[in-house]
C-alpha cells in the first residue's frame, strides 16, 4: 500500500477502475483497500478533471475511464502552459 499522499495512489484507482466490472466507490475500496475517503477524494479529482490525460465519468454510482491519453504529451502540454518565464 502506497502512504497518505503518495501520487501512486492515483494509479491504483485508475487500475481498479479499469479493472472492475463495476467500478463502485465500495468496490474499488475493497480491490484495493485504501479507506474509503481516500478513494472518494481521489475520484473527485479524477471526475474534476484534476489529472492530466484521463477523463473519468460518473453515471450513477458507477466511474468509467472516458479516456486514457498519453501522459507524457498531456503533462508536457501543462508545463508549456503553466511554467514560469525565466528571462
Amino acid at each position: 500500500m502506497f502512504p497518505k499522499g503518495n501520487l501512486n495512489r492515483i494509479w491504483l484507482v485508475l487500475g481498479a477502475l479499469d479493472a472492475l466490472e463495476k467500478p463502485t466507490l465500495v468496490n474499488i475500496t475493497n480491490a484495493i483497500g485504501m479507506p474509503k475517503a481516500s478513494v472518494n477524494d481521489i475520484l473527485i479529482k479524477l471526475v474534476d478533471g484534476q489529472v492530466a490525460g484521463v477523463t473519468v465519468e460518473k453515471v450513477n454510482t458507477e466511474y468509467k475511464i472516458v479516456e486514457w491519453l498519453n501522459i507524457r504529451k498531456e503533462v508536457k502540454q501543462i508545463y508549456k502552459n503553466n511554467a514560469c518565464k525565466v528571462g
